[in-house]
């Protein structure tokens, strides 16, 4: 009986510790500073998890057209390129920043995520990590034609690279030109 006891003991000196901690604002949560191992390793767990268990088993119901993968395109390029840029193509200045960084959408831990995994954290965003909810502004077919377009991201044709390389010199320049003093 003795042992429960300690066990309570020490989980609530635990949770104590961590009220302090916290409480008195000695966790650093400024972007500028890298997340430690253990802040990196709980976070991921607690992300994967919890899209695991939200994320609809669903496969992507629209088929990869020219259409769709144009549509996509166009929603990537409005609304994602800035942050995780695209093979060949750097993330914008203010993309840089984000701590954790938007992740490179081509990696294999992205890519082997399931339709409806992709799908729930376009449509639902990403607590503390910069990536917004899609659903309040997209209809679901829309979300659907930017997870086709992320599947499709590997393998950009030299056009639709070029397309979005465009895309962010003109926003270099535009940001280049406001700099400037007047």
């Amino acid at each position: 009986m003795k042992w429960i006891a300690g066990i309570i003991l020490g989980w609530l000196l635990l949770l104590a510790g961590a009220a302090l901690y916290f409480g008195m604002g000695s966790f650093n949560i400024a972007a500028s500073d890298p997340p430690g191992r253990f802040e990196e390793a709980l976070a991921r767990l607690a992300l994967n998890r919890s899209i695991a268990r939200r994320a609809p088993l669903a496969r992507n119901p629209v088929e990869p057209t020219v259409e769709v993968l144009g549509a996509g395109l166009s929603h990537y390029r409005e609304n994602c390129l800035g942050c995780h840029g695209a093979p060949g193509v750097d993330a914008a200045e203010y993309g840089q920043g984000l701590n954790p960084a938007a992740p490179d959408l081509t990696l294999v831990r992205v890519q082997k995520r399931s339709d409806g995994q992709l799908y729930w954290i376009v449509a639902n965003g990403l607590r503390m990590t910069g990536m917004p909810a899609f659903s309040p502004t997209h209809k679901p077919e829309e979300i659907w034609k930017i997870v086709a377009f992320l599947r499709h991201l590997p393998e950009l044709t030299p056009a639709e690279e070029q397309e979005l390389k465009d895309v962010m010199e003109r926003a270099a320049r535009h940001h280049a030109e406001e700099a400037r003093p007047k």
